[in-house]
């Protein structure tokens, strides 16, 4: 494993077969150790026995050297109480799971006056922390949450080691950001990165590295020059043939080194 950029894949290369049944996230952690990946990335949304599963797979993982992470389509922010539980109990299975960190979305922001609102945020990180988890914070591929101002804004108003940045190099571009720029301005405060090609044709899917229409080389030129780990995870639809995506995506990676 390279523990400075470990590469992942997403159970989302495999969402089909996990919604129809045809494979388990046992299936997926085979896959990924048969293609050569560092570890996974496990999502609870795609993971309808996780309560009874997570124990076995947490030892799978480990028991084969790689590298577990969890995320959420929970919110930092929401106007629902019973989300900011939910919150907590996906950070409580991030840290069962051995995982360094929760991915979540922003949710819609506090307004300034609202200090309720915002100390949720540092509640939640908070939280995380007791866990040994930090919260990665990913640029959603709509809105609210999306553009890099927001995830800025949000990263300045929490203020807390706990509170990190996952950069969804595709999301941006459909926000029509500058992605080399984003990692500049994000810098420190990013552990992770969800890797895709995005075509051209904004309307179209993220694909596999080196399938699209993204300057790529210029993403990676800034990610070099950050001196943390940042665990990088593919995520794209695998289609039809998500294996070969995916070997498609590392070869892309491993021709650059």
């Amino acid at each position: 494993m390279n523990d400075y950029r470990p590469v992942l894949i997403s159970v989302m290369q495999f969402e089909e077969e996990l919604n129809r049944g045809a494979m388990t996230v046992f299936d997926v952690i085979d896959a990924a150790q048969r293609l050569g990946a560092d570890g996974v990335e496990l999502r609870r949304e795609l993971w309808p026995n996780w309560r009874d599963e997570l124990p076995a797979a947490r030892a799978q993982i480990a028991a084969r050297g790689m590298l577990a992470t969890y995320a959420t389509f929970v919110t930092l922010f929401s106007d629902d109480n019973q989300d900011q539980t939910t919150l907590r109990a996906d950070i409580d299975a991030a840290a069962a799971l051995g995982s360094p960190q929760l991915r979540v979305f922003q949710g819609p922001m506090p307004a300034p006056a609202d200090e309720a609102g915002g100390a949720a945020g540092r509640a939640a990180a908070d939280y995380a922390a007791q866990q040994g988890v930090v919260i990665a914070l990913e640029n959603y591929a709509r809105t609210p949450g999306g553009t890099l101002a927001e995830i800025a804004r949000v990263l300045d108003r929490v203020q807390h080691p706990a509170l990190t940045t996952n950069i969804d190099i595709g999301n941006y571009v459909l926000h029509g950001e500058d992605v080399p720029a984003a990692i500049r301005t994000l810098e420190g405060r990013a552990t992770s990165a969800h890797l895709k090609d995005q075509p051209a044709d904004l309307s179209q899917p993220p694909t596999y590295l080196g399938g699209g229409g993204q300057d790529l080389a210029a993403v990676f030129v800034e990610f070099d020059r950050l001196p943390q780990r940042i665990i990088y995870c593919f995520e794209f639809r695998g289609g039809q043939d998500a294996e070969e995506r995916i070997r498609r995506s590392l070869a892309w990676l491993q021709a650059r080194q």
